[in-house]
This record gives C-alpha cells, sequence and structure tokens, in this order.
C-alpha cells in the first residue's frame, strides 16, 4: 500500500503528471493480479485468458479486443511464456487506435509474460558481454546507483537487474565519462547523454529510491527529463513502465 500511498501524493504535488501516474496504478494493479494468476497451476491456455481478462477489465478494453488478442496468440503456435516478444508483434490494425498506442498497450500486456519468463530462465550471460538484458536481450534505458556507490542496471521488461559499470553509456558501452553529459532533476535524477551514439540512460541514487521506492515510478516522474533529452536529440532505447518511449 505504501507505493499506492507515494502516488496519491505526488499526484497532488505533480498534477502535470496526473495522467501517466493514474495510467501505473493500473499497471501494477494488473502486474499484481497477473502475478496472483500465474501463481495458479492452470493450462497455459487457461492462464493467458485469465490475464487478458484481467488486461481488459483494468484498462476498460473491450471484449471482442482481447477476444482477438487470444486468437492471435494461439495463431503463432508459441508459447508466450517461453517466447513473450510475440505478444509485442501481434498484428494489430489501426484503423481506430494509432500504432503509439498499441505499441503501449502490448508493451503492457507483454510484462507479465517477460517477468514468467525472467523467472524461469537461468542467466548465463552478463549485460556487459552483451549490452542488453541478459534475460530477455532488450536495451536498458533505466539505472540505479546503490548505497555503496555501484550501479545496476533494471531491465523495463522482464524486472532483471544487474551490477554493470559505474560510468560510461550503457548502450554503446563506451566508458569514457567527457563522452557523457548530464541532465539532472530536482529530485537528483540524472539523464546521462551519450555523445557517441545519442543514447540517453537514465540514472538515480539510493537516497532518490529510499524516496519513492520503486525505480520505475522513478523513471515516470522525471518523464520530463526524457522531454528535454529528446528535444536535444537523444534517443531513449527501451519504454518505461507504461510502455512510453518517444515523447510526442
Amino acid at each position: 500500500m505504501e507505493i499506492r500511498f507515494i502516488i496519491n501524493q505526488l499526484k497532488d504535488e505533480k498534477p502535470y503528471l496526473k495522467s501517466p501516474l493514474e495510467l501505473y496504478e493500473k499497471v501494477l494493479n494488473f502486474n499484481e493480479k497477473s502475478e496472483k494468476i500465474l501463481e495458479e497451476e492452470y493450462k497455459k491456455e487457461d492462464l493467458i485468458e485469465k490475464i487478458l481478462n484481467e488486461f481488459s477489465s483494468i484498462f476498460e478494453i473491450p471484449y471482442e479486443f482481447v477476444s482477438f488478442l487470444k486468437e492471435s496468440l494461439l495463431r503463432t503456435g508459441k508459447d508466450p511464456f517461453k517466447e513473450p516478444d510475440i505478444i509485442l508483434e501481434l498484428p494489430i490494425g489501426e484503423d481506430k487506435i494509432s500504432s503509439d498506442d498499441i505499441k503501449r498497450a502490448l508493451f503492457i500486456l507483454a510484462k507479465p509474460f517477460f517477468v514468467k519468463f525472467r523467472k524461469n530462465s537461468k542467466v548465463s550471460k552478463r549485460f556487459e558481454d552483451i549490452g542488453r538484458c541478459p534475460v530477455c536481450e532488450k536495451p536498458i534505458s533505466l539505472t540505479m546507483i546503490d548505497i555503496d556507490n555501484k550501479r545496476h542496471m533494471v531491465c523495463t521488461f522482464c524486472g532483471y537487474r544487474e551490477e554493470i559499470f559505474r560510468i560510461g553509456c550503457s548502450y554503446c558501452m563506451q566508458k569514457i565519462c567527457e563522452k557523457i553529459d548530464l541532465l539532472v532533476d530536482e529530485d537528483e535524477i540524472r539523464v546521462e547523454l551519450c555523445k557517441d551514439c545519442k543514447t540517453y540512460i537514465k540514472s538515480f541514487k539510493n537516497e532518490v529510491y529510499q524516496k519513492y521506492k520503486d525505480p520505475y515510478l522513478i523513471d515516470i516522474i522525471s518523464l520530463p527529463l526524457d522531454v528535454v533529452a529528446q528535444e536535444r536529440g537523444y534517443i531513449r532505447r527501451s519504454p518505461n513502465a507504461i510502455g512510453v518511449e518517444i515523447i510526442k
């Protein structure tokens, strides 16, 4: 309940972030209910249907669309718990919904499947071997610095965390501090701008984490930093917890 209390406080303190914060509350609710569903021993098809039903209920998505999603998933012949990427690639028409909205919705829907995939995976690689999440192989856009001043990547897809190098770009992997510019907001949340590959990475210290308790929430309340970084021509390589990657 603490995180909900913090979010409600933030909606009062930062009214310009009310809409993304309310969406994140729904995302939290969906992820928690999906986690409980996945604890039960249902058949794969039943698990998919129950998660889709929660998705429909929480985000007020018509049953017909959810039914179409289920049919599309089953038609792939693949297991979304073993290959969660297939959810992101579902062929959805854009007649009434923008491609950005579809992409965000599929990212949110895919999260429980990516988390389940992580929990069932044996990690044999390290971030510094591949420059991506060692579990789902997605780019990293969020890092946190612990009380011992060690830096950890946080995957917004599957939730995996791992200690990485302290200074440098976690996309192109260059580690020269002179090639990194910084933007810092009033909460001491930072954006690290790589001059080489034009990628930016969010970063925050333990004090910020202790205040807000949730790295994904910290990512969302620092959306103004995304705006500034992207206006300067820098690129975010993976979405935040509400599926936002490109600010328009």
